[in-house]
Order: C-alpha cells, then structure tokens, then sequence
C-alpha cells in the first residue's frame, strides 16, 4: 500500500499485456489500484470472460483494488453513426466489465476534432450518462490532442455543458503540452478544470526539437508536479493517481500508437520505463508531501 494521502496506481498495459506481470509490478511497487486498457492483447471494447476471471484472480493474490477501466469511448467520428453506436456497445461492454471487476470509473473522450458544436457533443453523452446513472458508474472525460476537448479548459466546458453528476473528468497534466505548450499544466490547467476532477493519469513530456515526447517521470521540463501534489492534498483530494508512462525504453511509441493506446506492440520497452518512472514518481511524492 501506498500510505500516501491518495491512493497510487498505474495502467496496467503501461506494464505488461499479462495481467499477472502487471498486477506482481504493482504489489512490488507498493501500489493500490490497477487500471486496466488492452489485456491479453484485447482493447477495453474486447475484454473476455476469461479476461476478466485473470483480471480478478491477479487482483486479489496481489491485494490490489480495479479502479477503472480505461476505454477509448468516442475516440471516433462524430458524424459516423455507425461508430458512434458502435463505442456505446463497446462503453456498455466495459460497464459490464467494470461491475464485475468492482470498477467505479470508465474513461471518455470527445470525438476527433472536426469542428462539431459543444451543443452537439454534450448531446452525444446523453446515453452514456443514462447508463452511469443506471449502472452507479462515472464516465471520466480526458482531454487529448486528437480530440475536440484538447485541453483541460475545453474539456471543463464539455463537464459543465453535460451537467450529470456520473459524467466528471480526468486530469491528465501531462497530455496537455501536446495540444498547447502555452498553458502550465499546473496551476493555471488543473484550476481550469479541478471543481471536476474525479481521477488522475501522470506522465512526463518533455519538448525535444520542436517535438513533444515522453520520458521518465521526473526527468520532463513541463509539469511542476510537487507543487500538483502538494495542491491535491490542500484541497483534500482522496481518489486515484494512475502511472501512465507513454515512455519507452528502446522503442519509440508513434503518432498512431499515443493515439490509439493499447496492444502488444504498445507495450514493447513498456515494463522497464514504468519501472523507472513509478520509483522517480515516489520519490516526487515524497518531497512533495515532506513540506
């Protein structure tokens, strides 16, 4: 356990697509929760029973809570009808998932940006709040480069445009530099969006030749991640905080790959980054919380 006034965690194909590897990592580590994306080479969308049955079995032998389960919902074409209820099967699918799993939290996105009203979107969202409300599970909107919300600004429009208590967001500091290089993640983004936030990701981008990348957590020139922590914990935040390393060592993860997340050929060079990443991200939290 983390013994932090959080709880700390990390995606699991950030690790290993054998969920036993992910989950033994995560016990090592000394972490509390689990986020699961592709296992066993299956997107979110895809998870089988059998999945689900090694998702619950890792769980439990390495004393770990499943957080959420972290699905690419309408990471589509908005005017696509047919993908459009396509992801509304596959969010059903991880809603079903994540019940048997104890998960409280299913990721979302705000479809690829192609200039569709806010109006419009937050329509779109009205299923899937239907179904949250149902089923006691929250939907986390991330902002993402690719989509319409690209940052945490747009995407606290969205939340409050859709305005259900099961549809909150998730701040991921380390996403925004791909969209906008000219905002601070903290504190001016986490402020934008914080009367929201209901759940944590952390990576570290670093600019390189004009290029956005990630490397291990700690070692990017972007984020002030001890003053976030510091800040999460003045303003009493108790949820989780999710390692999703988008570092690699050896391989270069591409275009595709950061937008597309998930699989065998993501995870390649995954374990050891992650394991660099979540023993410097400790460290943080720990000068951090010594003030």
């Amino acid at each position: 356990m983390s013994n932090y006034p959080f709880k700390l965690g990390v995606i699991t194909d950030e690790v290993s697509q054998d969920i036993f590897k992910a989950a033994e990592f995560a016990k090592m580590h000394g972490l509390d929760s689990l986020e699961i994306r592709s296992v066993n080479n299956h997107s979110p969308y895809e998870i089988t029973d059998k999945d689900v049955a090694e998702i619950k079995k890792a769980a439990k032998e390495n004393g770990l809570e499943i957080v959420a389960i972290s699905s690419p919902l309408f990471k589509c074409d908005f005017n696509d009808e047919t993908a459009r209820k396509e992801h509304i099967e596959g969010f059903k699918r991880c809603v079903k998932v994540a019940k048997e799993l104890g998960a409280t939290m299913i990721r979302g996105f705000d479809f690829w940006a192609i200039g569709i009203s806010l109006e419009e979107r937050a329509n779109a969202y009205e299923p899937i709040a239907e179904i949250c409300e149902k089923e006691n599970i929250t939907c986390v909107i991330e902002f993402d480069p690719s989509v319409h919300s690209s940052t945490a600004a747009l995407t606290a429009e969205l939340v409050n445009k859709i305005d259900h208590p099961n549809i909150k967001a998730l701040f991921d500091p380390g996403n925004l530099p791909f969209a906008d290089l000219n905002t601070p993640p903290f504190p001016d983004a986490y402020n934008q969006l914080k009367s929201n936030v209901k759940h944590i990701h952390i990576k570290d981008p670093v600019v390189i030749n004009g290029k956005v990348d990630c490397v291990r957590v700690g070692d990017g020139d972007i984020v002030d991640y001890v003053g976030l922590f510091k800040q999460l914990v003045k303003d009493g935040y108790d949820g989780h905080i999710m390692l999703e390393t988008h570092y690699r060592k050896n391989v270069e993860l591409t275009e595709e790959q950061l937008k597309r997340p998930g699989g065998t050929a993501f995870t390649d060079g995954a374990y050891p980054a992650s394991e660099e990443s979540i023993i410097s991200l400790k460290n943080i939290i720990d000068k951090a919380l010594e003030a």
